[in-house]
C-alpha cells in the first residue's frame, strides 16, 4: 500500500510540471576512473503535424508533406579521472518525404561531465558542458540537422527515496547562426523524471521533458515573428537489466499538444536504447 501511494504521488507531481536533447541524457552518476561506457539509441517517428499560428492549433499535414524518420544514436564515453567523463555522440538519421530521401550523419556532439557531489545516503549533483558541431551534409534533402555551431551548459540532480528516485535536470543552449547569418535562437530545456524500482533487474520511469526555443533572428538581427517553439513531452518507459553490464530501455514519447506550439511535430515517437555500463 505504501509503495502504491508513492507511485500515485509521483504521477500527480509529474502532471503538474510544465523534448530534451542528449545534453541531459543519463543520471548524474559517473563511471569509474579508466572505464568506458557505450550506448546505441534507436528511434522511429513521423512528422505529420504543423502548428497554425493564426488559429493557435495543430493541423495535420497532407501525406506528401509528412516526413518519416528513423534514427540511430551512438555514444561512447571514457572517464580519465575519478568523477569526470568525456563523451562523443554520433547520431545517424534516415528521412523520407514524398519523393525525397536522405541518410547520413547528423551534427556530432562532444560532451564533458563532472560529478560535484554524491555518495551513499547523499543526493547526486553533476555539471555538464557540450558542443554540437556542424558535420551533417549541406546537400541532404530532407535536411538532417541545422548545421550550426552550438554550445550548452547543464546540471542534473538525483535523490533516492526508495522505491522512488527523483531526477531534476536543466540546461541552456547558446545556438549559432546558419550560413545566411540567420540566428536559430537560443533554447532552455529541462527534465522532471521519476524512477520506480520494482526489483534489481527492472524499474519503470515516467518523465516530462520540455524545451523552449526563442525566436529566430534574421541577418539584420530583427526577430522573426512566430518562429519560437515550445515542446513538452511525456515519456513512460522501462529499464531492464537482463545481464550484468547491459541495460535495455524501451520508451514511448508522447507530445503534450495542448501546451506545444510552433514548427512541425510528431504524434508519437518510439525509442529503444541499449546501454553498456561497466561495473
Amino acid at each position: 500500500m505504501k509503495k502504491t501511494t508513492y507511485l500515485i504521488l509521483a504521477i500527480l507531481l509529474i502532471a503538474g510540471i510544465t523534448n530534451a536533447t542528449p545534453l541531459l541524457w543519463r543520471g548524474p552518476k559517473t563511471i569509474g576512473k579508466g572505464k568506458f561506457i557505450a550506448m546505441l539509441g534507436l528511434g522511429y517517428w513521423k512528422v505529420n503535424q504543423k502548428y497554425d499560428w493564426p488559429n493557435k492549433e495543430w493541423q495535420s499535414l497532407d501525406s506528401d508533406k509528412q516526413t518519416t524518420v528513423i534514427n540511430g544514436h551512438f555514444m561512447l564515453g571514457y572517464a580519465p579521472i575519478k568523477k569526470f567523463e568525456l563523451l562523443a555522440h554520433i547520431p545517424l538519421m534516415s528521412k523520407t518525404k514524398d519523393t525525397l530521401s536522405s541518410f547520413g550523419m547528423q551534427d556530432i556532439w562532444l560532451k564533458a561531465r563532472y560529478n560535484v557531489i554524491g555518495g551513499k545516503a547523499k543526493p547526486f549533483l553533476t555539471g555538464v558542458i557540450t558542443g554540437r558541431f556542424p558535420t551533417s551534409s549541406k546537400d541532404a534533402r530532407p535536411r538532417l540537422d541545422d548545421q550550426t555551431l552550438d554550445f550548452a551548459l547543464g546540471a542534473m540532480f538525483m535523490k533516492k527515496m526508495k522505491p522512488v528516485v527523483l531526477h531534476l535536470k536543466g540546461g541552456y543552449w547558446l545556438n549559432g547562426k546558419k550560413e545566411d547569418e540567420t540566428d536559430v535562437g537560443d533554447a532552455v530545456e529541462g527534465i522532471f523524471k521519476l524512477d520506480y524500482i520494482f526489483g534489481k533487474k527492472i524499474k519503470g520511469f515516467l518523465n516530462i521533458n520540455g524545451m523552449y526555443t526563442f525566436q529566430k533572428k534574421d541577418s539584420t538581427g530583427a526577430a522573426i515573428e512566430n518562429s519560437e517553439k515550445l515542446r513538452m513531452n511525456i515519456t513512460p518507459g522501462l529499464v531492464l537489466k537482463p545481464i550484468p553490464g547491459l541495460i535495455v530501455r524501451p520508451k514511448l514519447i508522447i507530445p503534450l499538444k495542448m501546451v506545444n506550439k510552433g514548427g512541425a511535430a510528431f504524434t508519437w515517437k518510439a525509442g529503444l536504447d541499449f546501454w553498456f555500463v561497466p561495473k
